[in-house]
């Protein structure tokens, strides 16, 4: 029995945070309008200012918020360690990016800024 093709659409509309720069000081806010396996839309809207963007073939941590449908849900992200592909820019002054990845994994929802890593934190493999 084959299962009848349903449409798919990538298209979504979830906030997101890029962090980027040195040691990922820079944070960013958007919206994700697509995604698929292996690459990521945002939308940046106008700023102004000095903020600096992502170039084309940077390194980014990207933190995906995920709707909760359940009151005693807590809130979710998917979080992406991604490369920059493509950046366009708007007639209106916003920016359209586009993001590849490799894999993705699900965290809590961590509001304000993320805290620092500390090398201690890993794992260490001893012999």
């Amino acid at each position: 029995m084959s299962v009848p093709a349903r449409g798919f659409s990538a298209r979504v509309q979830l906030p997101c945070r890029v962090f980027c720069g040195p040691d990922a000081i820079l944070e960013l806010s958007g919206v994700a309008v697509s995604i698929d396996t292996g690459s990521l839309v945002l939308a940046l809207p106008a700023r102004s200012g000095s903020l600096s963007m992502p170039q084309p073939g940077d390194k980014v941590r990207l933190e995906l918020s995920l709707p909760v449908t359940e009151s005693n849900a807590g809130a979710k992200c998917l979080e992406l360690r991604a490369r920059v592909s493509n950046i366009m820019e708007r007639h209106d002054g916003s920016h359209q990016l586009t993001f590849t990845f490799r894999k993705a994994s699900f965290k809590d929802l961590v509001e304000g800024p993320l805290p620092k890593a500390s090398k201690s934190d890993g794992k260490v493999w001893r012999m």
